[in-house]
């Protein structure tokens, strides 16, 4: 099997995670399994909603740390029946469609065993129907190849899915972009915490400590 670029880059993230948060915090990166996270009913959302996740692997907890945030990927609400699914760039929640734009059903995107908080934000600077064409820009990437670079070498990971796809409909929509200086990943990265940060509306958050944590700056 060949191995990518970005899984190349994938598997540098989870060895430096696991070396980083030992030094951080002294303990074991490793978690014990967490429960289900209860999902926000279907009529509560709508097409361009962001979907927001606390992971459980090592990498996604180096995110937290780095960007000071609650969460760790991000993801656009596509549709919402018959089921709920979720535009997101990823490298491995789908072993058989690795390192790719995905499109995911909710439940599988916040399940017990890739997720310990879920959070469903709506940005109010997009009308509905803004926030519908978003929807179907991310829902066209479905297959494109994830890309884990810094800003200006043509990122595409999960914000860079999500802020492409907005800045179709707000062309001045401008999240943070955070400086990371660690090995293999020096440069500006964007971070989940950054649209957490936006104009939006908090539709759904589980559990609902994680809403004061995502909105602290």
């Amino acid at each position: 099997m060949q191995i990518t670029r970005a899984r190349l880059a994938a598997l540098a993230l989870s060895a430096l995670a696991l070396f980083a948060l030992s030094a951080l915090t002294g303990s074991s990166p490793l978690r014990p399994a967490a429960p289900p996270v209860p999902l926000p009913p279907a009529r509560a959302l709508q097409p361009g909603d962001w979907v927001f996740r606390s992971g459980t692997s090592a990498d996604s907890r180096l995110i937290q740390r780095l960007s000071g945030g609650a969460y760790s990927h991000i993801g656009i609400v596509i549709q919402t029946a018959p089921q709920v699914l979720v535009a997101h760039a990823t490298t491995d929640d789908d072993p058989a469609r690795p390192d790719q734009v995905l499109i995911t059903p909710l439940a599988d995107f916040a399940a017990a065993g890739r997720a310990t908080a879920v959070a469903v934000a709506r940005p109010r600077f997009l009308t509905a129907a803004q926030r519908a064409a978003a929807a179907r820009h991310a829902a066209a990437r479905a297959g494109q190849p994830f890309r884990l670079t810094a800003e200006g070498d043509r990122p595409l990971y999960c914000t860079t899915l999500v802020l492409e796809a907005v800045r179709q409909q707000a062309p001045g929509f401008a999240p943070a972009w955070q400086a990371v200086d660690v090995p293999v990943f020096g440069g500006r990265y964007l971070f989940p915490q950054a649209f957490a940060l936006a104009d939006v509306e908090w539709i759904a958050v589980s559990p609902s400590q994680a809403q004061s944590q995502a909105a602290a700056p």
